[in-house]
């Protein structure tokens, strides 16, 4: 997804902005590798962490005693992220590879971050992470594998339904800031934060801002006070709008397999790889009509050429047929995989 931030100025506030966030995201898939009611809040992510028991282990264990955060969230990561100017991008790949140096450069004292939305015990746990991260090169290669493990297991999950969810919220936003929206109304189906959060903001001071995140994978919601920023974490839209959003690509592929000769063609093809020659041969149809179908597959993302020498073979995409699988488990099983959470936002 493009980085996408849109912001006006405020003749009674700080600066509001509207943007999407990859680190924001990796951390709430991190966050419920320690939250059973988070993974059955979002049905994606505890299906991707019971397929992954050991990355569900490695995600538990990877700060151990003295640095546990109460929420069970990875707040280190916005910090680290906001440090290298990539809190607010949706480019995880540049996170992921800068993301041992700038846990090396990363400040890690009260003074640098007082982190006023966390608890003392919070704060004092989110630094001593820092610290660490600082301190060690071996904690470090550890985090950087699990940070992109993780984002590696969600991101097949994100390419076929967060980005376009996300991509719905900001717009309905983007509009509701271009008519002056008060960063309230931006916010105003995240989690209720009571005061804390008209505390921080009346703190930022001059050239402060507020940034509305909406997120795919978010719990309730998200506030963090970061030097300079508010950050409010929303779940993405829920007028109807996102659910048409993740449902768009499986229906496209529904309709690509919706066709007989076409799922004949996909389940051959599952037997091993075929040239479009050898389809035609096999289903006795003339060579443009086995392309066309061919096309519609592969516009869906089922199929895919391999070159074998002079040959061009149809490859499935064994993992794009396993998210439509479990896609449309998910939009038909009765889950509420998107729900609202409990009283327990962050």
């Amino acid at each position: 997804m493009p980085f996408i931030r849109t912001a006006v100025p405020s003749s009674d506030g700080p600066r509001v902005s509207v943007s999407s966030s990859a680190a924001i995201e990796i951390e709430w898939a991190l966050a419920s590798g320690e939250r059973e009611d988070y993974q059955r809040d979002h049905t994606t992510i505890g299906a991707i962490y019971e397929r992954n028991g050991d990355l569900q282990a490695r995600v538990r264990a990877i700060w151990g005693p003295g640095a546990t955060v109460s929420c069970g969230g990875f707040l280190e990561l916005m910090v680290v992220a906001h440090h290298g100017g990539l809190l607010f991008s949706a480019d995880a790949d540049t996170l992921l590879d800068r993301l041992d140096e700038l846990c090396v450069t990363v400040p890690s004292t009260p003074d640098d971050l007082p982190l006023l939305s966390e608890t003392p015990e919070d704060r004092a746990a989110i630094l001593l992470r820092l610290a660490r991260l600082k301190k060690s090169s071996d904690l470090r290669r550890q985090y950087v594998t699990l940070v992109r493990d993780v984002w590696n297991a969600i991101r097949p999950d994100w390419e076929l339904s967060g980005r376009g969810a996300v991509e719905a919220a900001m717009a309905s936003r983007r509009e509701m800031v271009a008519k002056g929206a008060h960063w309230h109304e931006l916010g105003r189906d995240g989690y209720e934060f009571g005061d804390l959060l008209d505390r921080l903001v009346a703190a930022l001071g001059p050239g402060g801002e507020v940034v509305v995140v909406p997120a795919f994978y978010t719990h309730c919601g998200l506030l963090v006070d970061l030097p300079g920023v508010v950050v409010l974490g929303v779940r993405t839209d829920t007028t109807g709008a996102e659910a048409r959003a993740r449902t768009a690509v499986l229906a496209r592929r529904l309709k690509a397999i919706s066709d007989p000769t076409r799922l004949a063609m996909l389940d051959a093809l599952r037997g091993g790889p075929r040239t479009a020659t050898d389809l035609a041969a096999a289903f006795s149809l003339a060579q443009p009509t086995v392309s066309n179908h061919v096309k519609v597959l592969r516009d869906a993302g089922l199929v895919t050429d391999v070159r074998d020498g002079a040959r061009r073979n149809l490859v499935v995409q064994q993992e794009v047929v396993g998210e439509l699988l479990m896609s449309l488990q998910g939009v038909l099983s009765g889950d509420a995989a998107h729900a609202h959470g409990g009283p327990d936002g962050r």
